[in-house]
Parts: structure tokens; C-alpha cells; sequence
């Protein structure tokens, strides 16, 4: 009787593990809103609709840590496991694609100059930049504004964009660059802090704009087509664009859905 229940306790734990499917990291460096936001965020929401989708044959544990720590995994000599979340080419010196696998972007975004609006900057080239103290997110890399720190720029780096608004509206910062999506989901909790958003201007045009992408290692085989194929999906679902919606992305137009 007892080898009964030992083999039958066995085969239950291989069926759970076998339903389970592979296990999978998903690494997010996006550790303020709307990514993580207390118990919930877009970032969380992604791995709970991917792993949906996925059906059991992957199972995606979602992993939020900096940026600089993403960057040392997807660096190392070993090479990199698991997949990438929200990421777009600049953000990691790979414009050419040939040092990972990338999936269709899932996402539309764009970077906006932020600044204060008794000090407007806007952006017409390095130039109206020159003497400006610049506040960053640690490990995050910034074309077209790194290449001039430690020369005509001041950079201060801090945790995430909300960080980098209050030094804007403490006189702390001259100007940021962040997601405008990001921007936008921030309003309210300015609002919750008292922070005058009148104080803030965002620039007329984008900074850059970019979409984002799933990211994996260039051999992910078969994980990497069946994100391909939900990445190549999504800004038509109707599903994740309820998600996208409710975090302050733009999706696209229904018409071109159809």
C-alpha cells in the first residue's frame, strides 16, 4: 500500500511539473509605475496575459530588478536565459540586432523631454542642452544625451521617472527624459503627493519614439517563435489592448485591426 502512494504521489508531481511547462524568467527592469505599481502594474499583467497564451507549454516568472542587474545577465559570459521585458534596441546598445533575438514590438512609445515650465527645454540638437543638469534612471542608457555627460551635461541618476519629476518640481533637475506613457499614468499620483503638475512642461515633439520588444538569446529556439507569434498578435487583441489601455499606452487604430 505505501509504494502505491509513493508511486502515486510521484506520477501527480510529474503531471503538475509536465502541465507547468518549462519554467521561464521574465526579467522587467521597470521597477516604478506603471510597471510595478504595489501589488499590481503592467508588468505583472503582461506575464499573467503571455502565460495565458502560452497555454502551459512555458510558464514566465516574473523577476523586477535594475536595470544595471539586466544588463550584467544579458552580458555574461555564459550567455542569457530567460526573456527580456519592454525593451527596444537603443536601450542596450543593440540598434543592429545581432547580439539577441528580438520579437516584433508588442508595443508603440515614445520619449519625452520633461522640464520645467519656467525653464522650458526644447530639444533642437545637443546644442540647447549644453549647461543643463540632466536626471537619468541608474543604468539606463540615453542616446543622443550620454555622449555629452561629463562635458556640456550634469547627470544625477535616480530609481525611477517618479524620482526624477520630484526633483524637477524641487529645482533638483532641469529636465528628464521618460516614457510619455509613462508620463501620463504619473498624473495621478502627483496628484495623490501634491506635486504641481502646472509646474512641468513636456516637450512638443518626441524625444525619440521606439517600440518594445520581448528579448531572448539568439538560440531561445522554440520559446522564442511562440513569443514571436503572441508578440506579432497583440497590438490587435483585444485583450492586451484592454491591458494597454488601462496603463496610459496608446494602441493601435481599431480599423487597422480589421
Amino acid at each position: 500500500m505505501l509504494r502505491r502512494r509513493l508511486a502515486f504521489a510521484l506520477l501527480l508531481a510529474a503531471s503538475a511539473q509536465a502541465g507547468a511547462g518549462t519554467l521561464v524568467k521574465a526579467y522587467n527592469s521597470y521597477r516604478g509605475p506603471p510597471y510595478i505599481d504595489g501589488k499590481g502594474g503592467l508588468a505583472p499583467a503582461l506575464v499573467r496575459y503571455l502565460n495565458h497564451k502560452l497555454d502551459g507549454r512555458y510558464t514566465l516568472q516574473l523577476v523586477s530588478l535594475q536595470r544595471r542587474q539586466l544588463n550584467q545577465l544579458m552580458e555574461a559570459a555564459g550567455g542569457f536565459d530567460g526573456v527580456a521585458l519592454f525593451l527596444s534596441p537603443a536601450f542596450i546598445g543593440d540598434v543592429p540586432r545581432k547580439r539577441f533575438h528580438w520579437s516584433p514590438a508588442f508595443l508603440d512609445d515614445s520619449n519625452a523631454i520633461v522640464s520645467r515650465i519656467d525653464n522650458p527645454v526644447r530639444y533642437e540638437g545637443p546644442a540647447s542642452l549644453v549647461g543643463l543638469r540632466f536626471a537619468g534612471i541608474a543604468g539606463n542608457r540615453y542616446p543622443g544625451i550620454d555622449e555629452y555627460v561629463g562635458k556640456s551635461l550634469a547627470r544625477s541618476n535616480a530609481a525611477d521617472a517618479m524620482s526624477n519629476l520630484r526633483k524637477l518640481v524641487a529645482g533638483q533637475a532641469d529636465f528628464t527624459v521618460m516614457p510619455l506613457s509613462s508620463f501620463r499614468y504619473l498624473r495621478r499620483q502627483m496628484d495623490r503627493e501634491k506635486l504641481p503638475l502646472g509646474q512641468l512642461h513636456v516637450g512638443d515633439k518626441p524625444f525619440s519614439q521606439f517600440g518594445r520588444h520581448f528579448v531572448l538569446a539568439r538560440d531561445a529556439g522554440e520559446l522564442a517563435i511562440e513569443l514571436d507569434r503572441i508578440a506579432a498578435a497583440m497590438p490587435c487583441d483585444r485583450e492586451w489592448r484592454r491591458i494597454a489601455l488601462r496603463y496610459h499606452f496608446t494602441v493601435a487604430d481599431a480599423a487597422v485591426c480589421r
